[in-house]
């Protein structure tokens, strides 16, 4: 049994000349819950089911703690980035992989190598079963993907014993709320952004009220029957803190290895959502998901963060945490108009800290880049995704030729700015000849590292509910390993086990020279001859590595990141 609540989602009047002390605090809310005085603080549980070695902090954790912590709330978090799973959860590690298909190179030592990432040896469950023990908290939050929900339910299953409620929120529990709601140990799930529900939710638990009605949660009662609750609008991202609490990680997740070096890196969040519509990404459907209603009609999902909260929070990087590098943290950094991105360079001016950013290939422009070069621009990628031309525009849905992105390219390589590419393999109809398209496309260009993932199709894209039309895929199947994992479509036209062979020598078939083809086809099926041409590859193309691949092979699957 479903019970459909119809709350009105009226915002509150952010102007309201009498501002409860709540309210000034935390201007931004849409929520009606109101904490009372002398009401008890909420303690909230972060469980961030993080793949091992694998992203950087979220913002997202990052603000909802902020903002918990600035109504007068407590929060902590456990964070399985050091952990591996595969002795306790039956879950790939993506590590190893990466690096036996070159995505990863082979990390330098730092001089203050006291911040290796080994991860711990100790269990993922029972070091969760104690942090609940110690923080006794009121309920669970759980940020998860698609690919980290698995892992998120088995560390819930084994702790249920503890009696805590749990809130599911994220892109999987967004676009799949009925089948994450179908877990017997899943009580609540967000659908959409978490920022008033979570106040609401915790307001609500202090003053020892019920919560049945909070915008955007879905409920679980206790005869089983599910009350959704209507979406709010999108929260006004400059309205949100700008100094968040990153200290909840802890130091050691603030370095990341990239480009072979490790770095103190922290994200800084320039935009929410994307303005694209590909095939393969979730930001489409929340464009969508924020589209529906009538009280929505108008409110756009892609938003950018103004210049000046940029500014505080890249101060605040250095002030408090001394970073030496940034990530802009946005789907396509160049989504500005040319007003604003002559604001973000009037405004990064100031630092010139090394910086790394995704953006899309029609997004560049010499002028641009030699500017962002100057400012500190250390690192780009760009999404290839796919090689052929008609295949990327009617199936990846990006329309763009092949000679204007090798044209855009050669841009990049004049300017000398490091940069690295993602493809996709293993798209709804493809075949092994048509990802040879994509290599031979690669091979236009010469990039420092060359990703190449098989397609994961995530709830809530286009391709998802395609692969289910063609009869390719379960639709209540769930995306458990990254997009370093085997297929999850099966397909009459391609072996998933040659595609998994084809994306581990992906990276040689783009290197080496093509009379080498032949010796990399055998490499294939041949794990010695593999290991070789691997060990050739790092000596030949990453000339800036000390480690030989077979014995970063090796470390990974002891634990290094």
């Amino acid at each position: 049994m479903v019970k459909m609540t119809q709350e009105s989602t009226q915002l509150i009047n952010l102007n309201n000349p009498k501002p409860t002390q709540i309210e000034q605090e935390n201007p931004f809310l849409t929520s009606k819950v109101k904490r009372k005085l002398n009401s008890k603080d909420c303690k909230v549980l972060f469980l961030y089911p993080n793949e091992r070695g694998m992203s950087t902090i979220p913002p997202s954790i990052t603000s909802l703690s902020q903002i918990l912590k600035d109504e007068g709330h407590q929060t902590a978090l456990f964070d399985t980035t050091f952990y591996k799973f595969d002795d306790e959860i039956s879950i790939e590690d993506s590590e190893v992989t990466k690096s036996k298909s070159l995505e990863n190179r082979p990390v330098l030592e730092r001089d203050d190598d006291d911040i290796h990432f080994k991860k711990t040896t100790r269990s993922a469950i029972l070091d969760f079963e104690a942090s609940i023990e110690n923080f006794k908290p009121d309920f669970i939050a759980v940020s998860c993907t698609e690919t980290t929900f698995l892992r998120a339910i088995k560390l819930i299953e084994k702790t249920r014993h503890k009696n805590i409620k749990n809130l599911f929120g994220g892109v999987f529990p967004t676009f799949a709320p009925d089948l994450v709601m179908n877990y017997k140990n899943v009580d609540m799930v967000c659908v959409g952004e978490g920022e008033n529900a979570i106040i609401d939710l915790a307001n609500s638990i202090s003053n020892n009220e019920d919560y049945s009605n909070v915008t955007n949660l879905w409920i679980k009662q206790n005869d089983g029957e599910i009350t959704k609750n209507s979406i709010s609008r999108p929260v006004d991202i400059d309205e949100i803190p700008v100094v968040t609490d990153i200290a909840l990680f802890g130091e050691k997740r603030f370095y990341r290895p990239m480009g072979g070096k490790i770095r103190r890196l922290l994200p800084v969040e320039t935009h929410r959502g994307c303005p694209y519509t590909c095939s393969f990404c979730n930001s489409p459907g929340q464009n969508r998901l924020y589209g529906d209603g009538d009280f929505l009609k108008g409110m756009s999902f892609f938003r950018k963060k103004s210049m000046d909260l940029v500014k505080t929070e890249i101060e605040n990087h250095i002030e408090k945490y001394n970073v030496e590098y940034i990530y802009f943290w946005a789907d396509t950094f160049l989504a500005w108009n040319n007003k604003e991105f002559d604001q973000f360079c009037e405004m990064y001016e100031e630092f010139k800290l090394p910086f790394w950013c995704q953006t899309r290939i029609e997004t560049i422009e010499e002028d641009k880049f030699r500017r962002l070069k100057e400012l500190g621009l250390d690192r780009v990628t760009f999404g290839l995704e796919h090689g052929n031309e008609k295949f990327r525009r009617d199936i990846v849905k990006r329309d763009y030729s092949n000679d204007d992105a090798v044209d855009k390219i050669k841009v990049i390589e004049k300017l000398g700015l490091t940069f690295s590419v993602n493809n996709i393999i293993g798209f709804p109809d493809e075949t092994r000849e048509l990802a040879f398209d994509t290599i031979e496309l690669n091979r236009r260009f010469n990039s420092d590292n060359t990703s190449c993932s098989i397609l994961v199709p995530f709830h809530g894209t286009e391709l998802h509910a395609y692969a289910v039309e063609k009869g390719y895929l379960d639709p209540n199947v769930i995306c458990a390993v990254s997009n370093s994992g085997e297929s999850l479509l099966n397909m009459p036209q391609w072996d998933k086990k040659d595609m998994t062979r084809l994306r581990d020598v992906f990276a040689m078939y783009i290197k080496f020279p093509k009379d080498r083809w032949p010796e990399i086809k055998r490499a294939e099926t041949d794990d010695v001859l593999r290991t070789k041409l691997r060990e050739e590859f790092v000596k030949t193309y990453w000339s800036n590595s000390t480690a030989k691949i077979e014995d970063d092979i090796a470390e990974a699957a002891k634990g290094l990141f």
